[in-house]
């Protein structure tokens, strides 16, 4: 048991009245050393919330039976606006009824950090745009992809593995093969295994497409078919999107080609074309 909580890397809520989402998650996660509860609906949520102060993090279904989901976080993140108010005035304060209108007068209140991760069937960008903006960090799909559902799991959670490669920040305009007609794109982050994009479109997660820049095209020695699936989208502005990728199907020649440029390059932008020489053999002139 004492080892089995060395390794956990966190605790995790999952909420979901379906028995077979509820399993699969928690295979999943569990597979992946995270410790994971269990909640088959919306005011069973918010009691293990209580019994769980050291929860980081709850997967929370939309459509519930009791409470649906959206009341569940609204009544969560008033107890947490209400636990954050009393600590900077010092004092307790009498909680009152939340959104939710439930009593918060007994239990301890959750995490100030705990995030919130819908898992819903939904799949019209408008929901999730909703869903977001009323307070959840992040969001994943029914059916589940694995590799998405872990990716954003351990973002959520601190564990980002995309950490472990040498990440360059970028300034390239790029274009999105599949999003032929939109506006070119920036690509702000690149590693051997992501890259971070400003886009002035909403991508949905899990969407599959190929990133191409005559900048990183003129350094690369070989073709590099930068093909990857989105695995978060987040609307930032009326016409911005931060959108990352998760590299997908590059060989070892391609990491190779673009780990020799994060490797040695500080940043990359497109107007360094022809700046590159000035920094290696133009810097003594002055």
């Amino acid at each position: 048991m004492a080892e089995d909580e060395k390794k956990s890397k966190g605790k995790i809520l999952v909420v979901d009245d379906s028995e077979d989402i509820r399993m699969l998650l928690s295979l999943k996660l569990r597979k992946a050393e995270y410790e994971v509860v269990l909640a088959s609906d919306g005011m069973q949520a918010l009691e293990m919330v209580d019994q769980h102060p050291d929860l980081k993090l709850i997967i929370l279904d939309v459509m519930m039976p009791v409470m649906n989901g959206v009341q569940v976080m609204k009544f969560l993140l008033d107890k947490i606006e209400k636990k954050i108010a009393a600590s900077e005035e010092g004092g307790n304060g009498e909680e009152k009824k939340g959104s939710a209108g439930i009593e918060e007068d007994e239990g301890p209140s959750p995490n100030i950090a705990l995030k919130i991760c819908f898992c819903t069937a939904k799949t019209d960008p408008k929901q999730i745009n909703l869903a977001i903006q009323a307070g959840a960090h992040d969001y994943i799909t029914k059916p589940i992809d694995e590799s998405i559902l872990l990716q954003k799991i351990d973002r959520l959670m601190g564990q980002d593995n995309a950490q472990m490669f040498a990440v360059m920040p970028c300034d390239l305009q790029i274009t999105i093969a599949e999003f032929a007609k939109e506006k070119p794109s920036k690509m702000i982050e690149l590693s051997e295994v992501h890259s971070k994009l400003e886009a002035s479109f909403f991508i949905p997660d899990g969407t599959e497409i190929t990133l191409d820049s005559h900048k990183l095209n003129s350094l690369f020695k070989v073709p590099v078919t930068m093909k990857g699936s989105v695995i978060f989208s987040e609307k930032l502005g009326p016409d911005l999107h931060a959108v990352e990728v998760s590299f997908q199907g590059l060989t070892e020649d391609d990491r190779t080609e673009i780990r020799s440029i994060t490797t040695t390059k500080r940043e990359l932008k497109d107007v360094e074309e022809d700046e590159d020489g000035d920094q290696e053999g133009g810097s003594e002139g002055q």
